[in-house]
């Protein structure tokens, strides 16, 4: 018998200082039962960095033709295509070839260091490309604001997200690698 996704509610209030962008956005989030649980966690805060009215979670790691996240046109068009973690080269020229603008949130401190790297020449000539990296600052780790139903506020200034719940604080440096 398979395993089946893990479902999440999440509840999250952004204040964004940068682009003074402030909204509610409330979803269904599915786990899929080979994504850690950091990589999920990862995925709302690359969410909340890049939120838009029009950016949706999408089937992400079960499928080979959809990001981690886009942002569409009404006509289905790709604006935004939003990566998590390492992605191969073939993988980034297929989302330039289908999307406006590229992002990719990178995660793991010395993999990403290592991939970064190596990529960085054909990243840093692609125009439609910007890499971020998520570290959390301090103690703590994502992980401990995972709930079944989470209710997380965000404030962004600069290269710092705030994120809370009501027990939990937690200082996130998402920093532009290229």
């Amino acid at each position: 018998m398979a395993i089946g996704a893990t479902i999440y509610k999440a509840n999250l209030n952004l204040s964004n200082l940068n682009t003074h962008h402030y909204a509610d956005f409330n979803f269904t989030v599915a786990r899929h039962p080979s994504e850690s649980e950091m990589r999920m966690m990862c995925r709302l805060v690359a969410f909340l960095h890049a939120a838009h009215d029009d950016l949706e979670l999408t089937k992400g790691i079960s499928s080979n033709d959809e990001p981690d996240l886009w942002q569409r046109h009404l006509t289905g068009e790709v604006v935004h295509w939003i990566e998590l973690g390492l992605p191969d080269e073939k993988r980034i020229r297929q989302a330039c070839g289908r999307a406006e603008k590229v992002s990719i949130y990178t995660y793991h401190d010395n993999k990403a260091d290592i991939w970064l790297e190596k990529n960085r020449a054909s990243l840093a000539a692609n125009s439609k490309v910007n890499v971020f990296h998520i570290q959390v600052t301090g103690s703590g780790s994502l992980e401990t604001l995972l709930q079944k139903t989470m209710d997380i506020s965000c404030i962004i200034e600069d290269e710092q997200m705030h994120l809370s719940d009501a027990h939990n604080h937690l200082s996130i440096d998402v920093k532009t690698s290229i």
